[in-house]
This record gives C-alpha cells, structure tokens and sequence, in this order.
C-alpha cells in the first residue's frame, strides 16, 4: 500500500532468515522486521486468503519456506516438501504478526503436501467461531482441517480428503485441488477447486473447475459438482460472496488470448497468467455464470507492458477489511531482491478499487 514502513513480529521461536540484507531486529523475546510488501520479508510464503476475526485480520499462505530450507538457495521451489501453512495477523495492514505454521504433515499424516489455504469461519450452535481451512493436498485433492481459533490448535475432522482424484462426478477435472471457499448470506458454505488443461488443449472452454454446494458439517457435499465455464482456465480457484454475487477468481493460461474472444465482445481480453473473474447469483446453473475479464495483471506485466518485476504464477484473494477493498497475492519480490531465481515466493497485498453495483 501506500505505507512506507511496516513491522511484523514473529511469534514463539526465533526462525531463521531466508532474506539476505532484510534487517532483522530482536524485540523483547519476539523478532520484528521493516518493510513495506511483501508482508513478511523472511519467510517465502505465496497463495494467500484470509478471514476476519474480532478486528483483526488473519492470512494463511502457503510455506514456500519449507521447501526453500528442504533444497537450499541453490535448489528450485518444486513444491514437494512444503507440508505447512504459514499464519500472520493484522489490524491496519500495516503491521503484521507471525503466529507460526500449522503442521500439516503433522497433523494430517496422510497428506502429500499443503498449498494453497482457502478460509472460512462461522459461529456455531456453541457459540464459538469456527474456522475451516480447506488446502490443496498436492494436486491429488483437498484436506480440510478445522478450529476455534484463528491460530488454532487445527484438527483433522475427516482424516482424508475432502476431495480427491477418486471422487465420482469430477467430470473431466483430474486435479481437483486450488480450493476456493465461501459462506454465503444463507449461511450456506460454497466449495469451488480443480486445475489443469484439458487433453485437447482447449483451455478456452475446458470447464474443468467445478463448484459445489457443502453440507451444513462443511466437511461433505450437498450438490452434485457443477462446472465453471471459465475462459483459458488454468489454476487457482477461489470464492467471494458480495451484496449477494458469487465472485469465482482464477488464474488463466500461459497463451496469447486473443485469438478467439471475440465470442465475449465487450469484455476485456485476459493477458498470459493473469487473474480473470466469474459472476453468479446461481452457483449450481453452470449457464448462469457470466465472464468478467481479467481484474489482475500477472506480476511481470502492467498497463505500459513490462512491470520490471519477474513473471511468476499468481494465486489471489480480495477482501474488504475496515471498509477499505484490498487484493492480496505474491510476487517474486523478495526472490529478486536476493538474487534467486528458484521460484520462491512472497505474499503481498495491494488496493483493490472495486464498485459493488456492477461489479
């Protein structure tokens, strides 16, 4: 954002700094740094989402860090050890606190990995807030773990995945992970997921993401798996529910876009690997939901055309936290600053200026 200088504390044991030339600075039993995106400068981290809880907003990302202290500096971000997810907390978006990782692998022995958090909470019968965090488990599926607290302790409830390449009704859609969670003003909990291009190559109309209705649990299905006919799909899947729309975002394809969109007249054509949009009011009518564009350059790329910045994937998330819209995501920022060139990420958090009536 506009602040020019942000701190983080890290919570509980001192960890180790990936960022060579960030200034780490002890503070009482905590380490504080400053700076301003990405939100933490020395742990990677990428694929962020996020839920308020009594005034504070808590972020869940990805732990490219785990992976980065599996293969070293010289190694490449492969994905394939990274079995945790980093947590960090706000109120002004300024200063953040590290609250550690939840242990997935820990936790979830079955697990393969853990990428790509997506988060929702609710107050239930008991009258506690509950939270359920659903985490792409490799590109094989889903897991779910859930808790009464934003920093946990987290709980497995399924021991298995809510989701996998196992599932009946999956309809084309073979890596069924990226999850994109939401509760609606209903109170009815929506899933969206899946990833990948279709065997023909006809990323303009594979609809391999798929939605669904969960079941008041939030840990089964309550509707068959309905699919998104999102234009040049790729990865990424993630939900919000505004002024009753259904907002799905995802990440498109690596191609030239151009070629073909002329069936969306009217609409922006999305660039290579940006982050475009879907709207609905009828999450279950496949015909119902309507293209939007791109709303998110990939990081590499701007309005004038080359941002200076590395291109990378992208995974996005907005929210709207003390009136004010925001879209958080990750960049190679960090990588960069480092020299490295191993695809470790960084999660950061931009305005996002956005007008409810339309959309």
């Amino acid at each position: 954002g506009d602040a020019d200088i942000s701190s983080v504390t890290m919570e509980g044991e001192k960890i180790k700094s990936a960022s060579k030339g960030v200034k780490i600075t002890a503070v009482t039993d905590n380490i504080t740094k400053t700076t301003g995106n990405p939100l933490i400068s020395n742990i990677f981290c990428a694929d962020p989402t996020a839920v308020e809880y009594e005034g504070r907003l808590y972020v869940y990302g990805t732990n490219d860090q785990q992976q980065y202290e599996a293969v070293g500096a010289e190694g490449s971000n492969t994905y394939e050890h990274i079995k945790s997810l980093v947590m960090l907390s706000t109120d002004d978006m300024v200063n953040w606190t590290y609250h550690g990782t939840i242990d997935v692998g820990e936790i979830s022995p079955w697990a393969i990995a853990s990428w790509a958090p997506s988060v929702v909470s609710r107050v239930e019968e008991d009258g506690k807030t509950h939270f359920y965090l659903y985490y792409s488990n490799s590109g094989w599926g889903v897991g779910v773990l859930t808790a009464d607290s934003p920093t946990g302790p987290w709980t497995d409830p399924l021991g298995k995945s809510i989701i996998d390449g196992n599932t009946k009704g999956l309809d084309g859609c073979k890596t069924p992970f990226d999850p994109g969670v939401v509760i609606d003003d209903e109170g009815t909990g929506w899933l969206s997921f899946g990833g990948g291009t279709p065997a023909d190559g006809n990323t303009m109309h594979s609809k391999i993401p798929k939605i669904a209705k969960l079941g008041k649990d939030m840990l089964s299905f309550d509707s068959e798996f309905v699919s998104i006919d999102a234009p040049y799909f790729f990865e990424a899947s993630e939900l919000n529910y505004i002024d009753g729309v259904y907002y799905y975002t995802y990440c498109t394809d690596w191609q030239d876009h151009k070629t073909g969109w002329k069936e969306y007249e009217g609409v922006d054509v999305p660039p290579a690997c940006s982050m475009a949009y879907m709207t609905t009011k009828t999450p279950l009518d496949a015909d119902s939901w309507e293209c939007r564009g791109p709303y998110f350059y990939n990081a590499g790329e701007n309005a004038d055309g080359a941002s200076g910045l590395r291109w990378a994937n992208n995974h996005t998330h907005f929210i709207e936290y003390k009136d004010v819209n925001y879209i958080i995501h990750h960049t190679l920022l960090l990588e960069e600053l480092m020299g490295g060139k191993a695809g470790f990420r960084s999660m950061m958090a931009d305005y996002l200026p956005m007008d409810k009536a339309t959309g």
